[in-house]
């Protein structure tokens, strides 16, 4: 009779969990797209350390708030509520990524663009719900999960570059070669339609790796992408995207190319606002290591879809508030040379006045997020080098 009693009470007790686990409401997000990452964090604690600190990254930059605790710097998603310029200042103006309603994802290789949504406006930065809740409030992922807390829904979509376009790129599907804001385009135009190769943005910026999606699960590791978004501030991203090379067109004669080459972005480098800027720095020495001559170059975006140029400053007074600053600002530093497309190798000549002798080239790629201001510790990045022994006549 005990024993009855006791199996009795115990189907009761199991009978009573599944009830209150089927009466149980699933996690809602009444905040939507401006749902703080932390509180995904509870859960997905591998995922959100990398977002939050760029744990396991090699991301430096003297932008980004640098955790005492941690070696490397966050990502640039999870600081982007203002985006700090090495000049000085804050720039707030991009709220259709940062502060996006929850968006659908366009088909693959087209470009989707909302407009921007600032009844989500907080202060938040581009947070894990931007990308990853539907506009039906349920959790997209790549991976199907039957026991998470919350509605979820496969999505494959998230591994395609188009997802990215909701952010990188100009609100005009219009491409303007050598203009800012162009990433998605540059990788549709010059990448990816030429077959230069089949990766998509998350194949270079979220390598995957195996593990849980998350760590309290009984799920099994599934490849999962990590959630560094690894690029200008990664040293290592950087490194592997020009190549640069030295040639004496003359043997007898300084008479210099200097090939840059775009071997391992699927986009122009650089890339995004026109801050951005890679330096080309030439130095010739003679045989007691004295410079003897120098010369440097700037690859560039441009503000709008005209060039940069000193010509336009007069008509930039005209023009107000941030776009006045801004286009004046690029007009100050005058014309310079185009980022690097995808694929592409740019070849720029220097014929140097030398006295016969025997000289070192030594040329060398630098990148900055900022080219307007003085270089400051951590933000300039050396992406490459090359040295040649020249003999002038």
């Amino acid at each position: 009779m005990k024993c009855s009693l006791k199996l009795a009470g115990t189907v009761f007790t199991m009978f009573m969990s599944l009830a209150s686990i089927a009466l149980a409401e699933p996690v809602s997000f009444p905040k939507g797209a401006a749902t703080p990452s932390e509180t995904c964090g509870e859960c997905h604690q591998t995922l959100y350390r990398e977002y939050a600190l760029g744990v396991g990254s090699d991301n430096r930059s003297a932008n980004h708030s640098i955790p005492a605790t941690v070696s490397s710097a966050a990502t640039a998603h999870a600081t982007s509520k203002f985006t700090p310029l090495a000049s000085g200042g804050d720039v707030e103006w991009c709220r259709a990524c940062h502060f996006a309603g929850s968006f659908n994802i366009p088909a693959k290789g087209e470009l989707g663009k909302q407009l921007p949504n600032v009844a989500n406006a907080g202060e938040i930065s581009i947070t894990c719900a931007t990308c990853h809740l539907t506009p039906e409030g349920k959790v997209r992922g790549v991976h199907k999960t039957g026991n998470a807390p919350h509605a979820s829904v496969a999505e494959p979509a998230l591994q395609s570059s188009a997802i990215c376009a909701h952010c990188h790129v100009d609100t005009t599907d219009k491409r303007i070669v050598g203009g800012q804001y162009q990433t998605f385009m540059e990788w549709r135009e010059d990448f990816n339609k030429p077959g230069l190769g089949a990766q998509q943005c998350q194949d270079c910026h979220m390598p995957r790796t195996l593990r849980k999606l998350a760590e309290d699960s009984d799920g099994a590791p599934v490849a999962v992408g990590r959630h560094l978004w690894t690029g200008g501030h990664s040293g290592q991203r950087l490194g592997g995207s020009l190549s640069l090379a030295i040639i004496q067109r003359d043997k007898e004669k300084a008479n210099l190319s200097f090939s840059v080459t775009n071997i391992g972005a699927g986009h122009s480098v650089p890339t995004g606002p026109n801050a951005r800027g890679v330096y080309l720095s030439v130095d010739v020495l003679d045989r007691q290591g004295v410079s003897r001559a120098r010369k440097e170059w700037l690859f560039a975006p441009n503000f709008s879809a005209r060039p940069d140029d000193k010509a336009f400053l007069e008509a930039d007074k005209k023009l107000s508030g941030y776009e006045g600053y801004a286009q004046t600002r690029a007009d100050a530093q005058g014309v310079h040379e185009a980022p690097v497309r995808a694929g592409e190798e740019r070849l720029v000549n220097w014929d140097p006045a030398l006295a016969p002798g025997l000289y070192t080239v030594k040329a060398q790629l630098r990148y900055t997020t900022d080219r307007f201001a003085a270089p400051v510790a951590d933000d300039e990045k050396v992406m490459g080098s090359a040295a040649l022994l020249i003999t002038s006549k």
